[in-house]
């Protein structure tokens, strides 16, 4: 490959990533049915026909969005997970974290997809895949936060998406309900009871009688 085409690979690559990143700014600034094409491309100041020629449709935009959002979504939720099993981070800071995250920006963009996504049969099918893959990847990175010697891969994945289940649960709460206090008291209580769970009397009588082998 000469220079000149690895050049204009490179930024082929930087406006494919230019348009992707413009798009998930737009559908969180404006709402996903006001995320129009053409103001996506002025965001990323391309041209339509540059950002029809690296997505020909709408929902290819809106999957590669959503592709890279829950990628960025597993790299954070890694990287803290991570240093909770360092001892960098606390437990209570680990669910300090999920809370921030599952109440914000990466929240509300994956909420305006889920929705659409909800009466959009072919956009739903093809974010299935993607959704199912985000999971995967949190489900290894669970069965490798509890030690394996108190809480198996089934158990910790257990404890940990009612985690990710609860404070996603909140989430959509604050947006007709905000009162950080009433949501402060939930995490904090959390916060005392999943030491519990993962090593500890509560965790062991809810999964009394099982092996761990599943």
């Amino acid at each position: 490959m000469s220079k000149a085409e690895r050049q204009q690979q490179m930024r082929s690559i930087m406006t494919r990533e230019r348009l992707i990143q413009s798009t998930l700014d737009e559908i969180f600034e404006v709402g996903y049915h006001a995320a129009t094409t053409q103001e996506i491309a002025a965001r990323a100041n391309v041209s339509r026909g540059a950002l029809l020629h690296h997505f020909p449709a709408r929902a290819d935009i809106v999957l590669a969005a959503m592709e890279e959002l829950l990628e960025d979504g597993t790299r954070q939720i890694r990287a803290v997970a991570d240093e909770v099993q360092s001892g960098k981070i606390s437990l209570e800071g680990f669910v300090e974290f999920l809370w921030q995250l599952f109440s914000g920006r990466f929240f509300y963009l994956s909420l305006e997809m889920i929705t659409e996504a909800r009466n959009d049969p072919e956009l739903c099918e093809r974010m299935i895949p993607v959704v199912k893959r985000f999971h995967q990847v949190l489900d290894g990175i669970w069965s490798e936060f509890c030690d394996p010697q108190k809480r198996p891969p089934q158990q910790a994945r257990i404890i940990l998406n009612l985690t990710l289940c609860l404070v996603r649960g909140m989430g959509v709460q604050t947006v007709l309900r905000p009162d950080p206090g009433y949501y402060r008291e939930l995490i904090e209580a959390w916060k005392a009871l999943l030491p519990q769970l993962i090593d500890g009397p509560t965790g062991d009588l809810i999964f009394a009688g099982e092996n761990g082998s599943r």
